[in-house]
């Protein structure tokens, strides 16, 4: 109860009284204090708790990154939806494109210990495909796909037509990065962005350890972004 109170308050402060949240959020004169569009979903957010795995900053990159693609030809995606609260943001920001969803919807898929920190599979269960589905009702065009990544995208089409203008991987594992980088990169247009939770993170090895691997023989470089994301514009 305490919790949710914290919540609808916080979230009130957003829509009310935005540049006084900034300023609690050592954010004071920031642009995004205009922004009424993501001042509302991060309300939205903070109030449904969905909030707490990306600090304003990364969400704020998220959007920005999204919309500044918007007029480009191709599709969104997102791998690692958890319980939905980025994919508001991208539907938001998409317009008419379809966004393409990719989860296990049942946790974390087989952990590498050697690789991945603490990571142990099944983690996030908590993020259902239904829950999610009734957490984007409102958006059109936005198609889910359950199940393990990249064997989750064999109902899309094989002929090379799908294309990709933003991609945002949320992931945590070696492996599974490394698979999405695989699979999206190719079909990223040119100026498209693949961008990342967890690069700058010690704690999360295997983001980075996957990103520094296949660019490796890459024209593209990564360009970090506070606090821990990363992305790549495919040239």
């Amino acid at each position: 109860m305490l919790q949710r109170f914290r919540n609808d308050f916080v979230a009130w402060l957003i829509e009310r009284h935005p540049s006084f949240w900034l300023r609690l959020k050592k954010l004071a004169g920031h642009r995004l204090g205009e922004d009424r569009a993501f001042l509302a979903l991060h309300a939205w957010d903070v109030r449904a708790g969905k909030a707490h795995m990306q600090r304003v900053e990364e969400r704020y990159n998220l959007w920005t990154l999204a919309c500044a693609v918007r007029a480009r030809p191709g599709a969104y995606a997102e791998v690692g939806v958890y319980r939905g609260g980025s994919a508001r943001f991208l539907c938001a920001a998409k317009g008419d494109a379809p966004l393409h969803l990719f989860d296990t919807f049942q946790g974390m898929p087989t952990v590498n210990p050697a690789t991945d920190g603490n990571f142990y599979e099944g983690e996030f269960a908590d993020g259902t495909l239904e829950s999610v589905r009734a957490c984007l009702v409102d958006w059109p065009n936005v198609h889910f796909h359950p199940g393990i990544f990249p064997q989750s995208t064999a109902g899309l089409s094989s002929d090379g037509s799908l294309r990709f203008k933003f991609v945002h991987l949320d992931v945590d594992l070696h492996l599974s990065t490394l698979h999405c980088l695989e699979w999206f990169y190719p079909r990223m247009v040119r100026g498209g962005i693949i961008i990342t939770h967890d690069y700058g993170l010690l704690e999360v090895p295997g983001v980075k350890s996957a990103f520094d691997e296949f660019l490796r023989d890459k024209p593209e470089v990564v360009i970090p972004l506070w606090y821990s994301q990363a992305m790549i514009v495919k040239l």
